[in-house]
């Protein structure tokens, strides 16, 4: 009777310390799984090291009408953007100094043109340029992912056609080639793709990773002639084609 007594303790002892033992090790298993696993942000489509630069080649063509007269005016030229120092802003955040340079050609030397400021967090880059902020890249970046790119806008006339802009996120983490570059992994950011007959706004920007921007496209627009084409009915508005040339 003890002795039959006695196996019967043990056995439900061996039996909870194996259990014990069990639980322990898949505890810890999933412990070793989470901390292993580390989710990446994808922050390096827009670096922010300091000197880290991106020469563009741009093609810019602006619209005029005066009564039945539309006159152009065309240009081409090379323009930099590098990023130089850093400071805090009135929020006491880090921000980054960005220094625009602009040349005729490749033979040419630089001339200073403006600074702007890129300030880099957690969640997004938000790129301030001239008096205007935008939020350029959310991260994680995921295909068809919105956002409002231009929250920090103000709405009032003067930047009425920044208004009802839609970024979303297209061809996430896609190889893309331009002007004799082929980058292995880039996001595409739709800002706005509007149209009718007789208004047009259109903004798109590429980025590759260790880069940053590649190309943006931008057109804003505006024709009476309801039934011409945008390629030759323009007659007040702009268009703008930046693409990468050289970067570090």
């Amino acid at each position: 009777m003890h002795l039959t007594e006695n196996f019967n303790k043990r056995k439900k002892t061996f039996t909870l310390l194996l259990a014990t033992l069990l639980l322990t090790a898949f505890f810890y298993s999933c412990k070793n799984t989470k901390d292993d696993f580390v989710l990446d942000y994808h922050y390096n489509y827009y670096p922010i090291d300091s000197g880290h630069y991106v020469v563009y080649d741009v093609d810019s063509i602006h619209y005029a009408s005066s009564g039945q007269v539309t006159y152009r005016d065309s240009a081409r030229y090379q323009l930099r953007e590098m990023i130089t120092d850093t400071f805090y802003d009135l929020e006491n955040q880090l921000c980054y100094k960005v220094e625009l340079s602009r040349r005729a050609n490749s033979s040419s030397p630089w001339t200073f043109d403006r600074v702007w400021h890129v300030k880099a967090t957690k969640a997004n880059i938000q790129k301030t340029e001239g008096d205007v902020r935008f939020v350029k890249l959310i991260f994680p970046p995921k295909e068809n992912a919105e956002w409002n790119g231009n929250i920090y806008v103000p709405t009032t006339n003067q930047y009425s056609v920044f208004q009802d802009w839609e970024y979303y996120y297209k061809d996430v983490h896609q190889p893309y080639s331009i002007n004799g570059f082929n980058f292995d992994s880039t996001v595409t950011v739709s800002e706005v793709d509007e149209e009718n007959v007789i208004e047009k706004k259109l903004r798109k920007e590429v980025y590759a990773k260790g880069v940053g921007m590649i190309y943006q496209e931008w057109e804003v627009g505006a024709k009476q002639n309801v039934q011409a084409k945008w390629d030759t009915g323009i007659q007040n508005g702009f268009r703008i084609r930046m693409r990468v040339a050289e970067h570090n």
